[in-house]
Parts: structure tokens; sequence; C-alpha cells
């Protein structure tokens, strides 16, 4: 078993008061910007990091509303909502019943957001909505400096989110010119297409970069 480099150690500390203080079962953070792109920088666990990637896959879900109104965003019973289908589906397949997000204020800007689920439904009590909401601002300066060196820091084997990240924007730019269409339409042909097959957004995205996938000879 390997230890957990400095930037998981960081993420985690990030994490622990939302798992030591609110009836949760995971957490993932990450940092936004205005055309919905995101750095994960931590996720406590399997369903916590499938949650999150879920909404970059989809292009929908709690994390974007949080982001986008910088106010909470809760779904405390993810089998009768229907905000975001494709979203709640995915996140009813990894076992995730509720889930919580909260903005990440930093200064006068949101500048991302913290994803809580839990495996049972249930609402919040208003006592845990406001104590999560404190806890987000309190970690969204240092979230911010986390994805900050993760940018700038990537893990030599090629495994972390940013890496990951560049490949699908990498992708963004081969479809664009394959296509000959803006990049927003670029990417919702990957997520379409990665939908349609049951795949996720990034081995779509692997599969352009590698020249196996050319998005000029897919048939709608």
């Amino acid at each position: 078993m390997t230890s957990p480099t400095g930037m998981e150690q960081g993420g985690a500390k990030l994490a622990a008061p939302f798992l030591a203080l609110l009836p949760v079962d995971g957490v993932a953070i990450s940092i936004l910007n205005t055309d919905r792109r995101a750095a994960l920088v931590y996720a406590s666990d399997a369903t916590a990091t499938v949650l999150e990637e879920a909404h970059f896959d989809l292009g929908e879900g709690p994390v974007f509303d949080s982001f986008e109104s910088e106010t909470a965003v809760f779904v405390p019973a993810v089998a009768a909502d229907r905000r975001w289908p494709h979203f709640l589906s995915r996140a009813q397949t990894a076992n995730a019943a509720a889930v919580f997000v909260f903005p990440l204020s930093f200064g006068a800007a949101c500048v991302g957001t913290v994803l809580c689920y839990r495996a049972e439904p249930g609402e919040l009590s208003p006592a845990a909505a406001e104590l999560g909401m404190d806890l987000s601002r309190a970690v969204a300066g240092p979230a911010f400096r986390q994805a900050m060196i993760l940018a700038r820091d990537e893990e030599p084997d090629g495994s972390t989110p940013g890496e990951l990240r560049r490949e699908v924007h990498q992708a963004t730019g081969m479809v664009l010119l394959q296509l000959d269409v803006s990049a927003t339409d670029a990417v919702a042909r990957m997520r379409a297409y990665a939908f349609s097959h049951g795949v996720t957004l990034r081995e779509v995205a692997h599969d352009v970069v590698a020249r196996r996938l050319d998005f000029s000879t897919v048939n709608d």
C-alpha cells in the first residue's frame, strides 16, 4: 500500500470537518470556473469521485447549480428528485441516497463547491445546513490554493485530475477541428457520445487524443 501524497493529505484535512461534524458519508471538494471546468481537489471515496465526475461527464447536477447561484443546493432524496435526471440516475447507481452541495465562497466570488453525500435519504437539519455553509467558507481559500498547486505540480505518472482534464481539453480542440464547430458544441458532442455508449467523457477524450475515435466519421 502506498502512503498518501502531500496533496492527498491536504485534501483530506480540508474534508475532515465535514465528515466529522455533518451527518454525511463522503465529500468531494472541487474548484470551478465560469466555463464549468473543474479541478477536483479531493474526494473521500469512490462514490464521492463518481458524483463529482458525473457533473463533468453529463453537464448537469447540483454542483453546477450551487456554483452558479452561490447558494447551497440539497437533494435529500435522490430517488424522488427530478431536477437532473441523468445525474440522479448516476447517483443512484453509486448508492448515494442524498446529496448536499455547499458553495465555496472566497471573498466576493464563488470558486467551487463541496459535495457531500450519504447512503440514506433525509434532510439536513437547519443547524447542520448552517454549519456546512460555515465550513465551506472556512476551507474556500485553502481549497483554491490547493487547486493552484495541483495545476502547477502534476504527478509524474499523469494520474492527477488536472492531467485528465487537460486530455479532455485537448480532445475538445481536436473535435472542433474535425467538425468545424465551437468548443461548446464539441464538448456537447463528446458528452452525447459518452452517454449513448455507456462510457465516461474522459474515456471518449482518451480515444480522441489517441486517434482511435474521429468524430468526422461518427454517424449521429
